[in-house]
């Protein structure tokens, strides 16, 4: 995949390698790209979904060093024009800090100014906007702006997430349809964190939202599986050994488990999901999502040719550890269609999902 901005966004990180070269190893590299792909290529199937609604909205929710949206922003995702998708994302406050006012300022291409402006009012939380150099002030980060970054710790109460998303200062609107996306986020979360936090996406916990007529909520997750085997035992181990799974306090007493802990198979994510008040979910393991659709053809032979694998049978078993995961909550009989479209499998799946290569699951 392109991403010129990478490298301006990782300006300043050390790289671990020799001579400051990337330490990480070929088979990595490779299972990033194929977790790139997949996870573009489904939020480019919910902005080319066929809805009567002009304007769609993207959430990414732990975005860190996330590019998608300037990819998105010049051109290298597919999808509606920018000025129909108000994009945000959410992290630490201090990581949407340092984002928003050091790391995206090294990201403007040639010819483009990066404008920000903080919410005073709500914290660490800004709106922001790429305006070509020479225009007036009218595509500046003031109330038009599109792109929205928002300080929050997802192990607090949804509700106060939703508060800040939907303050007039960043105007997300729950009418509109929108995807919520999540790569390795939720396998942090604890457990019930995760179950509340997904009930707050879907609608599910708030009675207003379960009533609201035509809705349209999609959720996209890039998570482990651990699938209660030694490889998903050793990924487990290295957490612990870090203090991030498997803490006790100062009694002996077990914390509550990692959302990871509990969601260890592909099945385990589907279930949650619906439990979770989404009406369909889809996934499958990333080999499958490899091999079966999810990641083309170019992407694949791309790939081939940028990284020569001696040992297939370790990336196998490390892409069969990792799934993505679609869900879909719609309300009344307009996104009915577009529900089932989107979680659909076959020729027509507009993610790529193909039976036989993948597990569908219904309320």
């Amino acid at each position: 995949y392109q991403d010129a901005f990478i490298h301006a966004m990782a300006k300043g990180v050390k790289a671990g390698g020799r001579n400051g070269s990337s330490s990480m190893e070929p088979i990595i590299r490779k299972g990033t790209h194929a977790r790139v792909c997949a996870v573009d290529k489904a939020i480019s199937a919910f902005l080319s979904l066929k809805l009567k609604d002009v304007r769609r909205q993207v959430v990414i929710l732990g975005a860190g060093r996330d590019t998608t949206y300037l990819r998105y922003r010049f051109g290298c995702l597919n999808g509606f024009e920018e000025k129909q998708v108000d994009w945000f994302e959410v992290d630490h406050p201090f990581v949407i800090e340092q984002k928003a006012q050091g790391w995206l300022c090294n990201c403007a291409p040639d010819g483009y100014n990066y404008n920000s402006e903080m919410n005073v009012e709500t914290g660490v939380s800004y709106r922001a906007s790429f305006s070509n150099q020479g225009e007036s002030d009218a595509n500046s980060a003031n109330s038009n702006s599109k792109y929205h970054l928002i300080g929050h710790d997802l192990r607090s109460p949804p509700s106060s997430l939703f508060e800040k998303l939907s303050d007039p200062f960043h105007g997300y609107d729950r009418s509109i349809p929108t995807i919520f996306v999540m790569e390795c986020v939720i396998m942090y979360l604890p457990n019930d964190a995760s179950l509340n936090l997904l009930r707050y996406l879907s609608g599910s916990a708030d009675e207003k939202l379960r009533n609201q007529v035509d809705s349209f909520v999609a959720v996209a997750l890039y998570d482990p599986i651990p699938n209660n085997d030694r490889f998903g035992q050793v990924m487990l181990n290295n957490l612990q050994k870090r203090g991030i799974a498997g803490q006790t306090d100062k009694d002996g007493e077990r914390h509550e488990q990692l959302s990871l802990e509990r969601t260890r198979t592909l099945s385990d994510h589907l279930t949650k999901l619906t439990k979770s008040g989404f009406d369909i979910a889809v996934g499958c393991h990333m080999m499958d999502a490899y091999d079966h659709g999810v990641v083309s053809i170019d992407d694949r032979r791309r790939a081939a040719r940028c990284e020569m694998l001696d040992e297939l049978e370790e990336f196998v078993l490390l892409m069969k550890h990792y799934c993505l995961c679609v869900g879909v909550h719609s309300s009344g009989d307009r996104y009915k269609s577009a529900a089932v479209t989107f979680c659909s499998a076959g020729k027509d799946s507009p993610i790529g999902f193909q039976d036989g290569g993948c597990t569908i699951v219904h309320t």
